[in-house]
Parts: C-alpha cells; structure tokens; sequence
C-alpha cells in the first residue's frame, strides 16, 4: 500500500464546490424553488451565501487542518462488511453522525454551521460513487480516474432528474439489505451497492483506460448529482422548512 494515495485528496476540491452549486440547478428544476432560494439566502452570521456555506463544507472535508476535514480512511464504505478503509467505521457512519450535528445546529438556530456540516456530509455522499471508494482501495485506477473526472464531468452533468425518495433491496448469495431514504446512513449504503458493480466491472482486474473512464463517467457524474440533489432536499424536509 502506498500512504500517498490515502492521505492525499482523491476527487478534486474544486469539482465538489462546482458539483454543490450545479446541484442546486437540479433542485430548482425539479420544481424546489422553496430550496433553490434558500441555499441563494445569506446567512446572517457569516454574511456568506448558504450554497456559498455548503460549498466550503464539501471542500473543506479534504483539506486537513481546515476545521471541517474528514481523515480520507473514513471516505470508504463497502456495501456488504460495511467497513471503511482500513477501519471498522466507514463514510457511512460519518454521514449518519454529520447530518445529526447539521440537524441539531439548524434547529438552534446556528444555521450557517448547519449547512457547512451538510456540504461535509455531501462530499461523503459525491465520493461513494467512485468506484474504487466501495472497493476500498487506493488502487485500481483510483487516482487516475478521478483525474480525468476533474477534467471532463461537465460532459456529463444532468440538469434533472433528482433521486429524493427511494426505497431499494440488494440481495448477493448470502445476505439482503434494504435501504431507505429516510436514513442517512443509507445514502452511502445506496450508493456504495451501485458503484461496487462499476468497480468489479471495470477496475477490479487492474485494467482499464481512458476509454473505461469515459464509460463509468456517464454513470458515475449523474448519480452523484442526482443524489446530491435528493440528499439536499431530505435534510431540508428533515427540519421541515
């Protein structure tokens, strides 16, 4: 194992700050204008926009020493051990314990904080859709591919089509699990059940090349923004704005 791909940041800052801002176009499509205007309010502490807010949350959970990073082993989750990398606790329970800390500052009023806490919870839910994130390895293509999403995800982008109420169960020869999304801890468990099929498809066996990467990007950008989209609006239904 090389520490260098685990500790260095894998999807690119600057792609999570533009995926959080493209996903708002998504819900105002989709016809949740009541969130769209939300997220374009200031908040009156910190003077910044709310998307603004979220943004930063999703960027800073890369950025060591920025107050808001995520140790990059716990951006791992895999669908059946439900582990992380290297760890018991996966990016799931992350999520699980940031929207709770999301949910309890928004109903204290400490807003701005609410929502940067989101955009933290959604960079987890951005990532699992990485293939190698539900493979739970720093291998496999991992840094390569996300390289080229940097560049090229805008190829890819939806305008619609949010995922915000879903109910799915996924069975392999030994075991079942049903995911909701009324859990958070499901978004991640959802999405890491779909991006395990991407990884044993198309890294698992050490092979791959730009033509993988452009096949896997068409299922890879519209999942994370339509989950992003879905994930936004069940926090704000959550605390029933």
């Amino acid at each position: 194992m090389d520490i260098r791909y685990v500790i260095g940041p894998l999807f690119k800052i600057d792609n999570h700050i533009n995926l959080a801002e493209h996903t708002s176009l998504i819900l105002y499509n989709d016809g949740y204008e009541d969130i769209y205007l939300l997220l374009h309010n200031t908040d009156e502490v910190t003077g910044k926009t709310y998307l603004v807010l979220l943004s930063e949350g999703t960027r800073d959970a890369d950025i060591p020493f920025s107050g808001g990073y995520i140790c990059h082993m716990k951006h791992f989750h895999h669908p059946w051990s439900h582990r992380g990398y290297l760890s018991k606790t996966s990016s799931a329970d992350s999520t699980s314990r940031l929207f709770a800390i999301a949910t309890n500052n928004w109903h204290a009023g400490n807003k701005g904080k609410s929502i940067y806490h989101l955009g933290r919870a959604l960079h987890l839910i951005q990532d699992i859709f990485i293939p190698q994130h539900s493979g739970i390895t720093a291998m496999k293509g991992h840094g390569q591919l996300e390289e080229w999403l940097m560049k090229n995800w805008e190829r890819y982008q939806v305008v619609n089509g949010g995922y915000y109420n879903w109910e799915e169960t996924f069975c392999d020869q030994q075991d079942c699990h049903f995911v909701t999304s009324d859990k958070p801890y499901d978004w991640i468990d959802y999405g890491s059940h779909i991006s395990i099929d991407w990884y044993n498809s198309y890294f698992a066996d050490g092979r791959y090349n730009e033509d993988t990467f452009t096949e896997v990007a068409s299922q890879i950008i519209p999942n994370v923004l339509r989950m992003s989209a879905g994930f936004i609006y069940r926090f704000f239904r959550d605390v029933e704005i």
